[in-house]
């Protein structure tokens, strides 16, 4: 409260309000396109991005564009943050302009303009037709957007080589053990004008992932969730050895027993490390969620005084949104939030203040066993109570 005097009475509303937790938008999808110039409608630029919420947004946009988006709405994915750029006289020429710039925000890098633009952040970015991994050398557009997505805390969707199990193992071999990549191969197929057309299968995972972010939460990863709009794979996978085999070099796959094409892999680049934590992308992608949640709660209190009444609340704010996350299950139980024990004098003095968290995200169930025994004494007991009227035969002897 104010220390100035004053002839009579004032009420002042207390500025060490409690303060709750906002959570972070994760289904946003990130797409880039590159394109014809040329094709663009009036008001659409390159490098400069667009929201695209619903099929009329995109009515003037090329057609290969809305292809695109057509395999998000079909699979209920949320909103897609859009990016141009300009297609070039050969492969070599797209590729510089999708890697962009990331000081001027071209190529990829025009992703990030999105926040500054009153656009929604985006969390799953593909690059369909744009990008893919090879066995041969690294491609310097994913190169580029992994280092946009440890920015953006994002995920990134990838199309392996669609060709074979070893080259999808090598091309993630050759990437390495990105805990922010998820690949997929092969392609899909997809019906155009009656035929059958291969199509990338990254817009198909981030749009699934985008819809399960939105109608259940970001702990659900994007496996074992049937596709639509799909008729078809470039490349038929086996479910059990070879989707396994893929899975395990943390290559998702999209798999057929009979029931519908099905995403099968909740894995990320990282799944080849040995001994590694970050296998899975929902537990990547929920800590990023936590970490940013936090991170968002806890700039309301930068610039006030350091006191005995700022920090209660400062504590209390980061247990209730943990707890908030236990309550929506992102989080396992048992988290906790609280000052760190390294704070001294000399960092308080300085306006540091520090605290420590602790929390588990819920792994996907992933390997599913099950032990059969035989019980013969239960089952043949149970059977013969069953039977009214017995027959002793030791007493017709």
């Amino acid at each position: 409260m104010t220390t100035e005097t004053f002839h009579g009475a004032r009420v002042f509303q207390d500025a060490n309000e409690p303060v709750v937790v906002s959570s972070v938008k994760t289904s946003t999808i990130g797409m880039l396109q590159a394109v014809d110039p040329s094709d663009l409608p009036s008001g659409v630029d390159l490098n400069t991005p667009i929201s695209v919420r619903k099929p009329s947004d995109a009515a003037e946009l090329p057609d290969a564009v809305k292809a695109e988006l057509a395999t998000v709405f079909d699979n209920n994915g949320g909103e897609v943050i859009l990016t141009f750029v300009d297609q070039g006289e050969d492969a070599a020429a797209k590729a510089t302009n999708a890697a962009g710039d990331e000081t001027t925000k071209t190529g990829i890098h025009a992703l990030r303009k999105a926040a500054a633009m009153g656009l929604s952040v985006p969390k799953l970015i593909c690059l369909p037709g744009v990008a893919r991994a090879t066995t041969g050398t690294a491609d310097p557009v994913i190169a580029a957007a992994i280092s946009l997505t440890d920015d953006l805390r994002a995920q990134i969707y990838i199309d392996g080589p669609n060709t074979t199990i070893a080259d999808a193992k090598a091309a993630a071999a050759l990437i390495g053990a990105q805990r922010r990549v998820c690949m997929s191969d092969p392609d899909v197929l997809k019906a155009v004008a009656g035929q059958s057309v291969a199509k990338p299968s990254s817009t198909l995972f981030a749009a699934v992932q985008s819809n399960l972010d939105r109608t259940r939460n970001v702990a659900w990863p994007a496996t074992n969730v049937i596709a639509n709009g799909v008729v078809g794979v470039n490349r038929p996978v086996d479910y059990g050895t070879e989707a396994t085999e893929l899975n395990e070099a943390g290559v998702n796959t999209i798999i057929n027993r009979g029931d519908g094409f099905r995403l099968w892999g909740p894995t990320t680049l990282a799944a080849q490390e040995a001994g590694g934590i970050w296998k899975f992308a929902n537990v990547v992608r929920a800590t990023d969620f936590v970490n940013e949640s936090l991170e968002r709660v806890f700039m309301r209190f930068v610039g006030r005084p350091i006191s005995g009444a700022t920090l209660p609340l400062m504590v209390q704010a980061g247990a209730f949104a943990l707890a908030d996350f236990e309550n929506e299950n992102i989080l396992l139980p048992g988290s906790r939030f609280g000052l760190d024990t390294s704070n001294t004098p000399t960092t308080g003095v300085q306006g540091i203040i520090k605290f420590g968290m602790a929390f588990e995200v819920p792994a996907p169930i992933y390997d599913l066993r099950i032990t059969a025994y035989r019980s013969i004494e239960i089952g043949y007991t149970a059977l013969f109570n069953s039977i009214t009227g017995t027959f002793d035969i030791a007493e017709t002897a």
